[in-house]
């Protein structure tokens, strides 16, 4: 296989990464709408109303430009700028937790920065009118943070040799927390979201919040950083734990606030 992939011809490596990305996307849709009909999910934000055009292109040209990110990565593997190691043991474990690590602060960062007051306006906005987020609502993006998650992403890549095992794991949980994020509602029951660890790994309720009001929760795959910097909603581990309840069906009880407060 690895053999295969460095001898593919650039232009049918580009058509493979067109038809992946756009497989994510369908994963995505598919398996959001089989996680919103598990019983007992309590809402977050308001049930999304249709998908609109502007929706809809958002995420058509993030797949365009997601599948150049992967033929990006791909040439610079080729180049020898990105290596990747095989072998399945201790070390693939270590890279795959120091990814998880590097990109939670980098993602992080950059979500702070994209809602500093005089630049949201620039990028992150368009993001932020889908309110009430539904599952592709992750791809849903302006193209320069699309690119710049991509270009950080290749950069974490080049500075060590990975495990691709743990690229291939990194993957598929960055789409579980996006997915997740992204549904608008809180799938764990409380018992399981009152647990010890989910003080520190983000529930899906979080990001959801994070729509509904935009100065909090600004993390992604845990709480640490808005722990640290203040920006966790204040109501978070109330809601989590069950001491406050979640919204209704209609998405009333968080509080909305200015996108760049």
């Amino acid at each position: 296989m690895v053999t295969w992939l460095r001898e593919l011809p650039a232009g049918w490596f580009a058509v493979l990464a067109l038809a992946e990305n756009a497989a994510l996307v369908g994963v995505t849709a598919l398996l959001g709408h089989w996680v919103l009909r598990l019983p007992g999910a309590h809402r977050v934000t308001a049930p999304p109303g249709p998908v609109s055009r502007l929706e809809l292109g958002l995420v058509a040209v993030a797949t365009v430009l997601n599948a150049g990110v992967t033929v990006a990565g791909w040439w610079l593997w080729r180049e020898g700028v990105i290596t990747l190691t095989l072998p399945l043991d201790w070390w693939a474990l270590l890279d795959f937790a120091a990814l998880i690590v590097v990109m939670d602060v980098l993602l992080y960062v950059g979500h702070a920065t994209a809602h500093v007051r005089w630049l949201f306006p620039l990028a992150h906005r368009l993001h932020h009118v889908f309110t009430d987020a539904r599952p592709i609502t992750l791809f849903a993006l302006h193209p320069v943070e699309v690119l710049g998650f991509g270009g950080a992403w290749l950069a974490v890549l080049a500075v060590h040799p990975f495990s691709a095992w743990a690229l291939g794991a990194y993957t598929l949980v960055n789409l579980l927390f996006g997915i997740l994020g992204h549904l608008g509602v809180e799938p764990l029951p409380q018992r399981v979201r009152a647990a010890a660890i989910f003080r520190w790994v983000a529930t899906p309720a979080m990001h959801a919040g994070h729509h509904a009001a935009p100065r909090y929760n600004l993390g992604f795959y845990t709480t640490v950083w808005d722990r640290l910097f203040g920006t966790l909603d204040p109501d978070y581990d109330a809601r989590r734990t069950g001491t406050m309840p979640f919204a209704d069906t209609t998405g009333i009880g968080i509080p909305t606030a200015s996108p760049a407060g």
